[in-house]
């Protein structure tokens, strides 16, 4: 007998299972859209499987129970890591020496860091507690940490006391990850908490930079937290399909194609 009907799990249920664990935290509306039922059948699911401990009921959504959320987050480190670098890197070329930015959260966001690391007098406002690492660890930069709630699995800081503290500052670059990114240009995220936080970074930033990977194409992120035209330039690693690149000409917003050849 399988573990799943041992636990008496169903065949959406486990598809739910694969999803948190795909993505770390998944919100009801989200699984309500994807698995064509109702947010009341997919809360009793999260309940169920919660009193399981297969995964992590939260408000609004459902993540990774205790002590697999580092194994999880290792996992997207992985995923397209050449990828991020090169993005990393792209973006890095666009940040003079002794600039004041904002870097948001995620494994993108990390690869930004490292190619910071070689830069002079940078003053770095973050809520991702790896991008701190990374920075403190190889350099002398300038370094403010936000205040919120720590999320374990990618010790990502986060929710609207994040959201709050941000807004008490300004920067001179704000560097953003994505979710996703649509055909009408609009560039989401997964965590409504997430979501608020980059909102509020956006707003005190001048010029914003939105990053992700070829995966984020027309991903099925949910929140909003900006449009194509509220940023300055796009970054991934693949030109993106004739739609997306339309609705960002259209915005007037610069897009930027890492390659091996662009980051030399």
């Amino acid at each position: 007998m399988t573990d799943q009907k041992r636990l008496g799990i169903n065949g959406r249920q486990d598809q739910i299972i694969t999803l948190v664990r795909e993505r770390g935290y998944a919100s009801l509306e989200m699984m309500a859209e994807k698995f064509g039922v109702s947010q009341q059948t997919i809360r009793r699911d999260i309940i169920y499987l919660n009193e399981k401990n297969l995964v992590q009921r939260h408000y609004g959504g459902a993540g990774l129970p205790p002590g697999i959320d580092r194994l999880s987050y290792s996992n997207r480190k992985v995923r397209n890591a050449r990828e991020k670098a090169l993005i990393g890197q792209a973006i890095a070329a666009k940040i003079p020496n002794g600039a004041s930015l904002f870097i948001d959260i995620g494994t993108t966001m990390e690869a930004v860091a490292e190619a910071l690391i070689h830069h002079e007098g940078l003053r770095v406002l973050t809520n991702h507690i790896g991008v701190v690492s990374i920075l403190c660890e190889n350099t002398d930069f300038e370094i403010i940490l936000s205040g919120g709630l720590v999320r374990n699995r990618d010790r990502a800081i986060t929710g609207e006391t994040t959201a709050e503290f941000l807004r008490k500052f300004r920067v001179g670059y704000g560097i953003f990850g994505i979710g996703s990114i649509t055909d009408d240009g609009q560039l989401l995220d997964y965590d409504y908490r997430d979501a608020q936080a980059s909102r509020a970074a956006l707003e005190i930033s001048r010029c914003k930079f939105a990053a992700g990977d070829h995966s984020k194409f027309n991903n099925d992120a949910m929140m909003p937290f900006a449009h194509a035209s509220e940023v300055d330039g796009i970054f991934t690693d693949q030109t993106p399909p004739s739609e997306i690149v339309e609705a960002i000409e259209k915005a007037g917003t610069s897009l930027f194609v890492a390659t091996d050849s662009t980051s030399r």
